[in-house]
């Protein structure tokens, strides 16, 4: 019992932090974050170091015998393979540590030292005493090169150094932050073992590393998956007001022809007008499939100009339109204003008791938004029904989603029955100087 107390005691920490990235791994085993292989094979290198160091305690605290000649002894053979995978493992895991981090290029250049490494274990293994040997009761001496695995592993931290430095040049703050803090915490841990202050802590803090950078990249991949996720949205929501541009109101089309259709034979010069102002109105709405870009308002205005006179046609004097327009200096998502033009004139103005009524379109400066107020005096609604639309108020939640994914925008409706509606659309200016860019 004391002995696997003790085995524990050395070993504990090493396991439970290897068991803690093969958890990791397990959990995000389906997104796989860019790195994840080289992680693995960290993992894999650092299992076996931690075995290795774990088969060599449990000997010396359980068959160990200090007056025994080891020489020529299948134990002292295990030992010399113990310290050479150990030597070679250690640089190894630095050297994929680099190619994990760093985008490496030439990678079979910079595997020259592990290269070196490696044959130098494998001819001290022929012949002992190169890199380190072994007395007959299995102390260990060392050897001219027995620094060399150490210094291969410190020409892979200071590469990882430089790289570091070159991430923050690039503006890769933390990344560099971070690769820094892995380099020290190693450089750190080497320094200590060689004043003899701490012992044999070299695999957990490598696996800490391994944590710590782990925890970076599943950080970088969720905030790329969430731009990527908020990527596809927009390009949805994109694809529905195509959709929705490609399905214009039939009614609305039947009703425009109708009245160019009289207009031919009442007033020939007004239905020219008309079907010069129908081709505007046409042309875009197919323009808007194309556009990924916010426009500004005087477009957005001129738009609705073209609907409202052709909606105009109809009504007559039924149908009044008021302007006032103070602040032209924004820009906003594609048909946004027009769609809840729209919707005061088909749902309002038509279907009030009297059937006519005004449409009043403004814009306005405020100190925090650029306003734009679209108010009509006719049957109003219950505000509570949007929540449950059907599709008969058109471009409603599609405007006000347009508007808080493209610029952050906000669509407040303000309507009670018989009493008229309020449409605001609040741009905030905040993030006017970075769309207007676009």
């Amino acid at each position: 019992m004391k002995l696997i107390s003790e085995f524990l005691q050395l070993n504990l920490l090493s396991f439970a932090l290897i068991l803690g990235i093969i958890i990791m791994l397990i959990e995000n085993r389906r997104e796989r974050p860019h790195g994840t292989d080289h992680v693995i094979a960290i993992v894999v290198m650092l299992t076996v170091i931690v075995i290795n160091a774990g088969l060599r305690d449990l000997y010396m605290m359980s068959g160990f015998d200090s007056e025994r000649n080891y020489r020529n002894d299948v134990v002292m053979t295990m030992f010399y393979l113990r310290n050479a995978i150990e030597h070679i493992l250690f640089p190894m895991i630095a050297y994929v540590e680099l190619l994990l981090i760093a985008p490496v290029r030439k990678k079979h250049i910079i595997f020259i030292p592990e290269l070196v490494c490696i044959v130098s274990e494998i001819i001290n293994l022929a012949k002992p005493g190169i890199i380190f040997s072994f007395n007959k009761h299995l102390d260990c001496v060392d050897g001219p090169l027995m620094m060399m695995p150490y210094f291969v592993g410190m020409i892979y931290l200071l590469l990882l150094m430089r790289y570091s430095v070159l991430f923050i040049k690039e503006k890769e703050l933390s990344k560099g932050v971070t690769v820094i803090f892995i380099v020290f915490l190693t450089l750190a841990e080497c320094y200590l073992e060689a004043a003899y202050i701490v012992k044999d802590l070299m695999d957990e803090i490598v696996a800490l590393d391994v944590i710590i950078y782990y925890f970076y990249l599943v950080a970088i991949y969720q905030s790329e998956m969430k731009i990527k996720l908020h990527t596809s949205e927009l390009e949805l929501e994109r694809s529905k007001r195509m959709l929705m541009i490609s399905q214009i109101q039939p009614h609305f089309m039947y009703n425009s022809l109708t009245s160019i259709t009289y207009l031919c034979d009442k007033d020939a010069s007004q239905a020219k007008k008309a079907l010069i102002d129908f081709s505007k109105f046409l042309r875009k709405n197919l323009e808007a499939m194309s556009r990924k870009n916010l426009v500004p308002i005087r477009e957005e205005i001129e738009h609705t100009k073209v609907y409202l006179s052709l909606e105009k046609i109809r009504f007559g004097d039924d149908l009044d339109i008021i302007f006032d327009i103070k602040d032209i200096d924004f820009v906003i998502p594609v048909l946004t204003v027009q769609p809840l033009v729209e919707n005061a004139v088909k749902h309002g103005i038509n279907r009030s008791e009297s059937g006519c009524g005004t449409v009043s379109i403004s814009t306005v400066e405020t100190e925090e938004y650029h306003k734009v107020v679209i108010k009509d005096d006719g049957g109003g609604f219950d505000v509570e029904s949007l929540k449950d639309l059907d599709g008969s108020h058109i471009g409603i939640s599609n405007v006000r989603k347009r508007l808080y994914d493209e610029c952050g925008g906000m669509l407040i409706i303000k309507s009670a029955p018989e009493e008229g509606t309020e449409c605001t659309i609040l741009i905030p200016k905040e993030n006017h100087d970075e769309n207007s860019g676009n």
